[in-house]
């Protein structure tokens, strides 16, 4: 092309590059890359299309389909997500919250049954998603929310402060439950772990196996490491009447409601997701 490329131009183009690198809904990263070269929102590139660009935001456009191509997951090109209808900053090295983890905020706050001044505690908080989601929909709720990894534990911080929750939230570097939180202090404990069987993790997705923490993935040779424990330190830091909703991963769901009622908790259910897959197991702690 002899002259500098409209908008539709450009978005056509890089649709097809992308799926020749196997992108998965090219159009779609397309779209939201050059919404970001030229700082408006995907939507306002449709009354855009006939705009010609200019070599600077060809270049940044360029640079990023390169990234994108090779398969470096979109949010961390455009550097946030939305969960909940909130924005979150999102950078590499810290697990992208997914949408079918918004069924796990909806259910908790089920089990809460509407009721006021809520203190939860979430295992592995990742980005804040979670937790400021579940504050965020909930003026009362309290809450703390840790993770083994300073790198997201310092990036949930920084997303608690810019949703305003920093006085409802305590954010915490911690690899367990131990030395910051009472037992029998809290109505609700949270957790979307690793579950992901180890040798399960080369076979997924190039944005998820090259590029994500291989930590917040890798739940160990059958990908439930990490449930006994917060079963039974759920269980322990739970008042009577408390609840406990972990998400799983699709198959689990005999497995962790096992460990759920060894470890005391009654109730226990598994939930699907809106595909029909196993997501989520919830317990209560009645005595």
């Amino acid at each position: 092309m002899d002259r500098a490329p409209t908008v539709l131009e450009a978005v056509r183009m890089s649709e097809g590059y992308l799926e020749k690198h196997g992108v998965e809904s090219p159009r779609l990263s397309a779209e939201h890359l050059l919404a970001k070269a030229l700082g408006c929102t995907r939507l306002d590139l449709y009354l855009r299309f006939e705009e010609t660009l200019g070599e600077p935001v060809l270049d940044e456009y360029r640079g990023d389909l390169k990234r994108r191509a090779s398969r470096i997951p979109l949010q961390y090109i455009l550097g946030e997500v939305e969960f909940r209808s909130l924005t979150f900053r999102i950078e590499e090295d810290v697990f992208i919250p997914r949408p079918e983890t918004e069924l796990l905020v909806e259910l908790a706050g089920d089990l809460m049954d509407g009721r006021d001044a809520v203190r939860f505690i979430e295992f592995g908080t990742g980005s804040g998603a979670i937790s400021g989601a579940l504050a965020s929909e909930n003026p009362d709720w309290t809450g703390i929310a840790f993770d083994k990894s300073s790198t997201a534990a310092s990036l949930a911080e920084a997303n608690i402060g810019a949703l305003g929750l920093s006085e409802r939230i305590d954010v915490m570097v911690s690899d367990g439950f131990g030395g910051f939180a009472e037992d029998g202090t809290f109505d609700l404990v949270v957790s979307n772990p690793p579950y992901i069987p180890a040798g399960d993790i080369e076979t997924l997705q190039a944005e998820v196996s090259l590029w994500e923490s291989r930590a917040a993935l890798d739940g160990g040779v059958d990908g439930l490491s990490f449930y006994p424990a917060i079963a039974e330190k759920g269980f322990m830091l739970l008042r009577p009447g408390g609840a406990l909703v972990v998400e799983i991963g699709n198959g689990q769901g005999k497995d962790v409601s096992e460990i759920l009622k060894t470890a005391g908790f009654t109730g226990v259910e598994m939930k699907k997701d809106y595909n029909g897959l196993e997501r989520m197991v919830a317990g209560r702690r009645i005595g």
